[in-house]
């Protein structure tokens, strides 16, 4: 069983040690697995970070650079893995951007993609559903079909993501004025490009945020109640990740993510729960990627993972997490503007190598590098680069050199954006707040 969260902060989690935001379900499901303490995504937009999840490789490999792409055929996802396997392959989905249009579907016997919550600020288009739905479905699906010897379950919850909006009593959980919709996060993210930092407004908006935290925590709980009820928990492999987090006001782009590659949008969730909660509280503290998950959890289920994938097993047994190994990742936005490297349609986009305590931050499109100590300054304000001395000025050197390596060794798959239904594609990524 996988289970994404998408657009959520690790460190908006209480089994990450935050104390102010209620997460009960989760934190008691961490206290049953393997926790994965610096687990980074690989692009902080929602398809591209999925196809990743699913495949193993880099967006730069698979070839989808952001949502409403399709998915190459080509790739071979965990789910046409296991489908080959003999595994009932089943899918539930939360928001447009993984619709099966785009083809993230790949290998699903059966993909439950119905939306029932309008999105956008008229409320024209049927674009998500909340935790409470999908939590729902997925009850409903396995009351009515027999469990398989074989499943893979794939739910994904998207409830954190913009416009915050969660319902009461969760509204005022945490900012009793309640939300302020999708308005006022496009109010909030504009002030901010000019002036970042935590002001009273922003406040507010990020109390909203976490209400929706704190709401998809309680319905993600029903399913695992639900589970455990089953008898299906204790025989299960069950992942939890996110794709991404969300910038709140740390930075000069508030309340979005994609344009940067900060700690803030690229730190995520991982925590691994074995059956029977074997190793339940062991916590890996070396860095990971989203890209080892797969061949992590293949062996877990007896399955070989795919020769020549970017991806590396995760050292469950080790608390050290195994080598220390250079990971990568790449914004997806601006859009158009800078897309006109014919290597790859992100090339010129924020992109970021991670190797020890040191994260080093490139943006071609400004000609602005940034490096970050991240044990010392893990909310990266403190860019080393400026006025560096001659030590750190060889670090920064030595991760360039890997990191422009890694980018130049883009190989994308061919895609292409979905035109067959562009206009309503435009719209309803838009309603999402992926485009203004």
């Amino acid at each position: 069983m996988l289970v994404s969260l998408d657009t959520t902060r690790a460190d908006h989690l209480g089994f990450y040690g935050n104390p102010s935001i209620a997460t009960p379900a989760l934190d008691r499901l961490a206290a049953e697995s393997i926790v994965l303490d610096d687990l980074m995504t690989v692009a902080p937009t929602t398809l591209a970070a999925h196809t990743s999840l699913f495949t193993g490789n880099y967006p730069h490999r698979h070839g989808v650079p952001r949502n409403g792409f399709v998915v190459p055929d080509e790739n071979v996802t965990l789910a046409e893995i296991l489908k080959e396997r003999g595994f009932a392959t089943v899918g539930f989905v939360a928001s447009f951007a993984l619709a099966s249009r785009f083809g993230i579907d790949q290998g699903f016997t059966h993909y439950d993609e119905r939306l029932d919550r309008e999105g956008g600020e008229a409320g024209r288009m049927q674009n998500e559903r909340d935790a409470r739905a999908v939590t729902d479905a997925v009850i409903g699906y396995l009351e009515r079909t027999p469990l398989p010897e074989r499943l893979f379950l794939f739910v994904h919850y998207f409830d954190p993501h913009s416009p915050y909006a969660a319902p009461a009593p969760y509204e005022t959980m945490y900012d009793p004025q309640g939300r302020d919709g999708l308005a006022g996060w496009f109010a909030a993210s504009r002030e901010c490009t000019r002036q970042p930092g935590k002001t009273a407004e922003r406040e507010r908006l990020a109390a909203q945020y976490e209400a929706e935290v704190s709401f998809m925590d309680h319905h993600v709980g029903r399913l695992f109640d639900a589970l455990r009820s089953r008898g299906v928990l204790d025989d299960a492999v069950l992942v939890v990740t996110s794709d991404h987090g969300e910038e709140l006001w740390e930075h000069p782009v508030c309340f979005d993510h994609g344009w940067t590659t900060y700690q803030t949008t690229m730190r995520a969730v991982g925590m691994i729960r074995r059956p029977g909660a074997a190793d339940g509280g062991r916590r890996v503290t070396r860095l990971a990627s989203t890209v080892d998950l797969l061949p992590t959890l293949l062996p877990l289920l007896g399955v070989p993972a795919p020769a020549g994938i970017d991806g590396q097993p995760i050292a469950l047994h080790d608390e050290a997490g195994g080598a220390d190994a250079a990971r990568y990742g790449q914004a997806s936005k601006p859009w158009e503007a800078v897309e006109t490297d014919p290597r790859w349609i992100n090339m010129l986009k924020a992109r970021c190598v991670r190797e020890g305590p040191y994260k080093f931050i490139q943006t071609p499109y400004t000609g602005r590098e940034e490096l970050y100590d991240l044990s010392r300054d893990p909310a990266e304000q403190t860019n080393l680069m400026e006025g560096a001395s001659p030590q750190i000025a060889t670090r920064a050197g030595a991760l360039r050199h890997k990191l422009e390596a890694w980018a130049a060794s883009a190989r994308p798959l061919a895609t292409h954006f979905d035109e067959s239904q562009r206009e309503e594609t435009i719209e309803r990524l838009r309603a999402l707040g992926y485009i203004e």
